[in-house]
């Protein structure tokens, strides 16, 4: 048998190479299922979580939701208890809404559970204005201890913003006060000496925008006003937790930008507010009593309270037209002032060459064109009937049209019981004070305050001021005088019924009114007619900072030092009213009086912040609420979720929150 060659077992065989191919290709798809299969698990595991955190965040902003319905039934029974409700611990602080497994037993408790423990909770929070560094109130914030934006003076804004800006170099108070009542205001003129300080400013930006010329809606509005920025606004405490946190004293290591004091510089924003206002009824829901109204209904209204002394409603009664006399009395005395003043400018007029009343009129302002030409007949049939009414609104409303002056007389004859002009304008002649008023329920129109949303007014009863004028002899005479006699204050409050009065022959007459009536008085009376059901912008001296206090021009820092030691240890009727700060020798009645009509006693909208965790993870929701006790029931009026600020508060048991008592 031949033998094989050996080269023939050498051949290829069919089949091994394309086994050496498959291998791999098995072993790349089975690496790729393996990835794709992590995708699909890491995706399932990130959707797992993030279904997890919305879960939690849920849960967290019903934790925040079911504090705010707390303080809401907190408000309802104890609204006139500030001591409830601005530093309450045991009832704002850690409260527990849920927990797993069904123990019911620990929800609206502040008990601490075993360390891991699911348990969502609450904190009401907010600043302790007498710390920076260590404690922060577990309460709410009566907006009444604010500033109101829409309704403060130009001299209440500059205090603030003085305090605000005292660590800024080159920053003008005085400017920036004037931008923020230009915004607010509704004419196109500026405010202060800056001619850029209304639109022509905005629209030159990079970006324009209008300016608002109408009130504030937000405090955060402020950002969109010329020269507030963030560091004037919000100041040093960017988280607004009202703490000095490291990052706030570092000076420039960190945000925001501090001077590193070792102080906190709170800005603008704490003691700002846009919603404050209070209704005109008294502390039991009561609409109070005008005390500018007619007699009649005067002592219709006041009977039921004082239904067993009707010697104090004689008293009141007494005490309102002694204060009404000398309300006439002031005007009479602004109209011969007027009436004077006229009757020289007319001597002044005829001592000129050649110069006659008439043609000094037809020279004057009224009389001239747009351009400062005379009007035509073109002008008379654009505004028909002009001169008419211009000679209606010089013309006396109940008299014939006075016969024309001779040559050498004065147009103007002295002021008496017949000739009087209304309120210095010339329409017409003064009431008498026993004559009845057209409305039953007003005596003195014009008497009241500024309408809802509006500044406050320059003269609270409605009249002119008395501006310093020059008398015959060409000599200035003393500002808030009258012909050289001191002025007569209008009504402002039931405090002005406790001021002498005045009789017929201008001798003083003390006020028939004991001083412990004046809580009641405070409470059941007011000087704002019943039409304005809201009065807007007063400041609570219950609750308010002595930043908010120092406003008020007629406090002094030592009375404000007074008023805040002394109200801590208030007695709930005694707080009541603004009436302590009298009774409790804190001011005397002639301040008062003054201070009466700025003040109040109780709070109607509440900001609440509130916070809402978990103490097994590290999730908080932020709410900032305003709720309004229009009724029984709080009413939500403004709501935003702030939790982009962070939770920086010591809310969890680990954080060693210290807690004190301010109240």
């Amino acid at each position: 048998m031949d033998r094989i060659p050996n080269f023939a077992f050498q051949l290829p065989i069919p089949g091994r190479r394309r086994r050496a191919v498959i291998l791999p290709t098995v072993l790349f798809i089975l690496l790729l299922l393996a990835l794709l299969s992590s995708i699909f698990v890491f995706k399932v595991n990130a959707d797992r979580s993030a279904t997890q955190a919305q879960s939690y965040q849920l849960q967290s902003r019903l934790a925040a939701e079911a504090g705010i319905e707390r303080v809401k039934m907190l408000l309802r029974e104890s609204r006139f208890e500030p001591s409830v409700w601005y530093d309450n611990p045991d009832l704002l602080h850690r409260i527990i809404v849920w927990t797993p497994g069904g123990e019911r037993r620990l929800w609206g408790t502040n008990e601490e559970l075993p360390e891991g423990t699911v348990a969502y909770r609450f904190s009401i929070v907010a600043d302790d204005p007498t710390d920076d560094e260590h404690f922060v109130r577990f309460g709410i914030t009566d907006e009444a201890a604010r500033l109101n934006l829409n309704t403060a003076t130009e001299p209440q804004l500059l205090s603030l913003v003085q305090a605000a800006v005292a660590d800024f170099e080159d920053v003008n108070a005085q400017e920036i006060v004037d931008a923020i009542l230009d915004w607010r205001d509704a004419d196109s003129k500026p405010n202060g000496t800056a001619s850029d300080t209304e639109g022509a400013y905005y629209r030159s930006l990079d970006k324009p925008y209008l300016i608002k010329n109408g009130p504030y809606d937000t405090v955060e509005e402020l950002l969109l006003v010329k020269g507030v920025t963030r560091e004037i606004l919000y100041g040093e405490d960017m988280d607004r937790n009202g703490l000095l946190t490291p990052n706030e004293d570092d000076e420039d290591l960190s945000y925001p930008p501090d001077n590193q004091d070792n102080k906190l510089n709170r800005g603008l924003f704490p003691y700002l507010t846009v919603q404050s206002f209070e209704t005109n009824i008294s502390n039991d829901q009561r609409p109070r009593v005008y005390l500018l109204a007619s007699e009649k209904i005067l002592r219709d209204q006041l009977d039921p309270d004082f239904a067993d002394h009707p010697e104090v409603v004689d008293q009141i009664v007494q005490a309102v037209q002694l204060q009404r006399g000398a309300n006439v009395q002031r005007k009479q005395s602004e109209s011969r002032r007027q009436a004077e003043e006229q009757r020289r400018r007319d001597r002044a007029i005829r001592r000129r060459p050649g110069g006659t009343r008439n043609t000094a009129e037809q020279s004057s302002p009224q009389r001239e064109g747009a351009n400062g030409e005379q009007p035509g007949k073109e002008g008379q049939a654009e505004n028909p009937g002009s001169k008419e009414e211009m000679r209606r609104q010089r013309r006396p409303s109940n008299t014939t049209k006075p016969p024309r002056p001779r040559e050498g007389e004065s147009p103007n004859p002295p002021p008496n019981a017949e000739n009087v002009p209304r309120r210095g304008d010339g329409s017409g002649s003064e009431a008498s004070p026993t004559a009845e008023n057209k409305d039953p329920q007003v005596a003195e129109p014009g008497e009241g305050q500024p309408a809802e949303g509006q500044p406050p007014l320059e003269n609270p009863d409605g009249q002119e001021q008395v501006p310093v004028g020059e008398g015959q002899d060409g000599a200035k005479k003393p500002k808030g005088s009258n012909d050289g006699q001191p002025r007569l204050e209008p009504i402002r409050s039931a405090a002005s019924l406790f001021r002498p009065g005045k009789d017929e022959n201008g001798h003083a007459v003390p006020s028939p009114l004991s001083l412990d009536l004046l809580p009641v008085l405070m409470d059941r009376t007011s000087a704002v007619p019943p039409s304005q059901q809201k009065i807007v912008g007063l400041i609570n001296i219950n609750t308010a900072p002595p930043q908010v206090l120092r406003c008020i021009e007629e406090l002094s820092e030592a009375q404000v030092e007074a008023i805040v030691a002394k109200r801590a240890g208030l007695e709930k009727g005694v707080a009541a009213t603004t009436a302590w700060l009298v009774t409790e020798g804190i001011l005397d009645l002639e301040t008062f009086d003054k201070v009466a009509p700025q003040v109040t006693a109780r709070g109607q909208q509440f900001s609440i912040e509130a916070l809402g965790y978990a103490d097994h993870m590290g999730m908080v929701t932020r709410l900032d609420v305003v709720v309004d006790l229009v009724g029984p029931v709080a009413q939500t009026i403004y709501c935003r979720d702030t939790s982009y600020l962070g939770g920086s508060f010591p809310i969890r048991e680990s954080d060693k929150e210290k807690r004190k008592r301010v109240r």
